[in-house]
């Protein structure tokens, strides 16, 4: 206190120690850094006996990786194994598989989902082929993404679609990232599928 007269030395180990103090606390007034995401190129993730949950698993994908596939979120959808849900177009049916869908401002959708059905591996090569001869669709490298794998490029009226799926031990999974631009470069919408699969991938695997 100023209000009481000490000796110079004390005044001046006062203050080193409250300078030492600062020091370690002055982050107080400095903002946090926001967490981030390393992308994750698809072939550098180790897909080999990476189980998947057949349980609610949206919530563990990190907001930066939605962020990094479709820019800022404006709408998400989830449903899971039982519930009545829009499978595909307008058609409604009671769903077996737990999906995550996040749609941007842009118009661009992210999505993932796992078959809750056990899928063998001969349905699991049905499946890659359906894939890859879907109209308007080709197939590319499934960059090892399960055992079989595919990724798939998909033009229709509705924009340009970049996906990969595969066999997770006995369990069927597949993501995808789509643009609303039809004419959206092959390498890009592939590139960003890949890395919004690899992390899609991790938050749904067993813990």
């Amino acid at each position: 206190m100023r209000t009481v007269p000490r000796p110079v030395v004390a005044v001046v180990a006062a203050l080193l120690l409250a300078g030492g103090l600062a020091a370690c606390s002055g982050s107080d007034d400095e903002p946090e850094a926001d967490p981030t995401v390393s992308a994750t190129p698809l072939s550098a993730y180790d897909a080999t006996g990476v189980a998947i949950a057949r349980a609610d698993f949206c919530d563990r994908i990190p907001d930066a990786a939605v962020e990094a596939a479709i820019g800022k979120v404006d709408d998400t959808t989830y449903y899971g194994n039982g519930d009545t849900a829009t499978i595909t177009g307008d058609v409604e049916d009671v769903a077996h598989e737990f999906n995550c869908t996040f749609r941007g401002t842009s118009g661009a959708q992210a999505r993932v989902w796992v078959f809750v059905p056990t899928v063998t591996k001969a349905r699991a090569k049905a499946l890659v082929a359906d894939a890859r001869s879907a109209r308007g669709c080709r197939g590319v490298d499934g960059q090892g993404f399960g055992t079989p794998s595919t990724g798939v490029l998909c033009r229709t009226k509705a924009g340009t679609e970049a996906s990969y799926r595969g066999l997770f031990v006995d369990a069927w999974l597949a993501c995808s990232v789509s643009d609303p631009d039809r004419k959206a470069p092959a390498g890009p919408a592939l590139e960003k599928a890949g890395n919004w699969c690899a992390q899609a991938a991790s938050a749904a695997a067993s813990e």
